[in-house]
This record gives structure tokens, sequence and C-alpha cells, in this order.
């Protein structure tokens, strides 16, 4: 599938994170992304993203002089800017409805696993799996990214992460604070002093 547009929201009603890919000759892919799932692929995207990049500059050549490695660096810089832009302001062409495979049918996967694997062509191979319980079936699709896709989606998983408010500490609902209004006034006795002799 070649890829045209990618979009991940966090659903609050479901409280999960619905990935959705739209290829180039039609149709889509869904999945949703559970919390715990989630959060163990983010650092996995986060190092292979960082590898990804490291393949593609290449080994960086011994520098002769300081203008030539100041050349390196600088190059090294444009090359990350590059892969960094994206277009984040088209709005997600939606195509519900078009399943980009029949075999996965209308219902977005429940992803129960995901295998990262950096390929030799410095493309990032995501496979994308549903293997429920009870279920005979497995459910599975793969997408291939260059650095630019995978430092976007890795911008819409923080961007999402950020508004599932997965990443914040959870406060237990019995520890709310009381207001003055609820707090009784302790009647204090003044206290004598006490000596020791």
């Amino acid at each position: 599938m070649n890829i045209h547009q990618v979009s991940v929201n966090y659903a609050p009603e479901q409280d999960r994170l619905l990935i959705r890919i739209n290829g180039k000759e039609g149709g889509e892919l869904r999945a949703w992304l559970t919390r715990r799932l989630a959060l163990a692929l983010l650092p996995v995207l986060n190092q292979s993203a960082a590898a990804q990049m490291t393949k593609l500059a290449g080994p960086a050549a011994p520098a002769a002089s300081l203008d030539e490695r100041r050349d390196q660096l600088l190059d090294a810089f444009q090359k990350e800017a590059l892969l960094r832009t994206g277009d984040f302001k088209t709005p997600y062409e939606d195509r519900q409805g078009q399943p980009a495979n029949a075999v996965l049918g209308p219902e977005p996967l429940l992803l129960t696993e995901v295998k990262v694997t950096l390929m030799s062509s410095g493309q990032l191979r995501l496979q994308m799996l549903e293997k429920l319980p009870g279920s005979d079936t497995v459910r599975n699709f793969q997408v291939m990214m260059d650095a630019q896709l995978t430092n976007g989606l890795l911008h819409l998983l923080h961007q999402s992460l950020n508004a599932s408010q997965w990443l914040e500490p959870v406060a237990p609902a019995s520890l709310t604070p009381a207001t003055s209004a609820e707090v009784p006034e302790l009647a204090m006795e003044p206290t004598k002093p006490r000596y020791l002799n």
C-alpha cells in the first residue's frame, strides 16, 4: 500500500487511539491502539526512527578540516529538517466504509501486537496484528514508511498521547481535595509548657 495520509486520534469513549491510513490507490486501514500497547510502542518507534535516520545519513567520513566538518554538520541538520517536515495542516480525507483490504473488513483491528523492523533499504516496516483469544483468524496488515513518514507518525502519536493524558500520573478518586467549608474547625487547647528537671 502506498500511503497517502496517516491520522492518529484519541477516542475518549473507547479510551483508545484510532490509527487511520489512507492509500494513494484508495481505501483505508484502521486499527485501535490500546494504552498498554501505545506506551510500549512509543520507545521502540523512537529508537527505530533514530536508527533509520542514522542509516540514511550513512557513516560520517573523517573531516580533514574544520570547514569540512562544519559543512557535514550543516548537511546533517538540513537532512533532519527535511525529514521532519510534514503536512499536518491538510485535513484527513475520511474514507470510512472503504477498507483497503476486504479481508480486514470495515471494523478497525484491535491491535494486540506490533512488529517494527528497520529494512536494509532504510524503510521501516510496521506489522500490525490482531490475535484475539478464541478466534482462529488473525487479521493483520503491514506498512512501509520512509523517515519522513516515521517522524510524522511519531509526532501524531505524541499529540494523541497528550490528548489522552495517559502519560500523566493518575490520582486516586478517593483523594479529592476538600474545600475550606468542608473542613471542620478543631477546638485547640493552648498547650502548657512542660519542663524536665
